[in-house]
């Protein structure tokens, strides 16, 4: 068969999201490899890349992204495809694809500190090697120091204060962040200010309900954080009719944590449904489901609750066959996987900001 690298994107865009597609891109991966043809090596890695890090395993988006440096770093000038010819070059495609990955490595426990930092300080002089500032970097460095709210804070301002450029995120994504950081500094009435172009869709980002998806999640959280959850819960209500398919918006944990306040019983329909979902996640994902669904159990545990009937599958280690379940059984299965993820992050680095989010999840949940 002649190698085609157009009829082989065509082909795998009309697979399903996840891993149909994932594997459909790796097929074009192995023939633009065995054809030595570098644009396109280049652009199927870009393509998988985006692939698992919104639909699929984030997790290979790590492991790929990787050969993709190697590969322009031996072929430096390599051009873009027509498929992406927006970008100067293919280093230039790659370095806002870049930004995903530094983004993403405060979601692996498995990724070192030390490598960590080697990635953001490769992202840096690699973005003013090609004559763009840092606000990305500041952006990324934010999200990643989630465990130091100095260093956190003093990401953040440096990202507020440098001007964009051609290679900044879109501004509802920007947006986005400055919202989240002014509800961590509980400076609701700024959030609120900042929300408003996205409340009204005059800022988007991808498709038309992805930045409002962002935002809203932001104020859902902050609101069960602040034990406000009736608003929580008219959040909650919003986001379950509105939720898509990309893995980011798939916070039925949270929404059932809220929800186990004001409607126990519509809590437990959400977990009957999604309990499957809430198994596939990055470590940090993981991290945040577990503390949630482990306090909705807890909750529905000390309203008296013992037992309840559930239709899980083989693969729920807690399996049975008469689907009879002991609600603080479920509770230690939840507890005991947030403990675990969160002394691994922990360790990593070096700090003990996760088990005190999972300290403060349960305390919550005893209001």
């Amino acid at each position: 068969m002649n190698y085609n690298p157009e009829k082989l994107k065509k082909y795998y865009e009309e697979l399903p999201h996840g891993k149909p597609r994932m594997d459909g891109i790796k097929a074009a991966i192995e023939a633009a490899d065995q054809n030595n043809d570098v644009p396109f090596r280049i652009f199927f890695r870009e393509q998988m890349c985006h692939e698992s890090c919104y639909y699929g395993d984030t997790m290979y988006m790590m492991v790929i992204f990787p050969e993709m440096l190697s590969i322009i770093d031996k072929y430096p000038d390599t051009p873009s495809t027509q498929f992406d010819s927006a970008y100067i070059n293919a280093l230039d495609h790659i370095l806002w694809i870049y930004k995903w990955l530094i983004s993403e490595c405060s979601s692996f426990y498995q990724i070192s500190m030390k490598d960590c930092l080697k990635f953001f300080e490769d992202y840096k002089k690699r973005s003013i090697s090609f004559g763009y500032n840092l606000k990305p970097y500041y952006r990324a460095l934010y999200h990643f120091y989630n465990f130091d709210d100095e260093k956190k804070a003093e990401a953040f301002y440096k990202f507020e204060k440098i001007p964009r450029d051609a290679n900044s995120d879109c501004k509802a994504c920007e947006r986005n962040t400055e919202i989240e950081f002014y509800l961590d500094q509980d400076n609701f009435g700024r959030a609120v200010e900042l929300s408003k172009d996205i409340e009204d869709f005059t800022l988007r980002c991808g498709d038309y309900w992805d930045a409002w998806l962002r935002m809203k999640i932001s104020f859902l959280e902050y609101h069960l954080n602040n034990c406000m959850f009736e608003e929580a819960t008219e959040i909650a209500g919003i986001l379950e009719r509105k939720i898509n398919e990309k893995s980011e918006y798939q916070v039925w944990g949270t929404i059932m944590n809220c929800y186990v306040h004001t409607k126990p019983g519509r809590a437990l329909r959400v977990y009957k449904k999604h309990w499957k979902d809430l198994e596939e996640n990055t470590p940090y994902d993981l991290f945040n489901t577990s503390c949630n669904v482990c306090s909705f159990w807890d909750r529905i545990n000390r309203d008296g609750k013992e037992s309840v009937r559930l239709q899980l599958d083989r693969t729920m280690p807690l399996y049975n066959e008469d689907g009879i379940y002991k609600t603080k059984d479920l509770f230690n299965y939840y507890y005991n996987r947030a403990k675990d993820i969160a002394g691994k992050f922990d360790q990593r680095n070096s700090s003990g900001s996760y088990m005190e989010i999972l300290a403060k999840s349960l305390d919550i949940a005893r209001k």
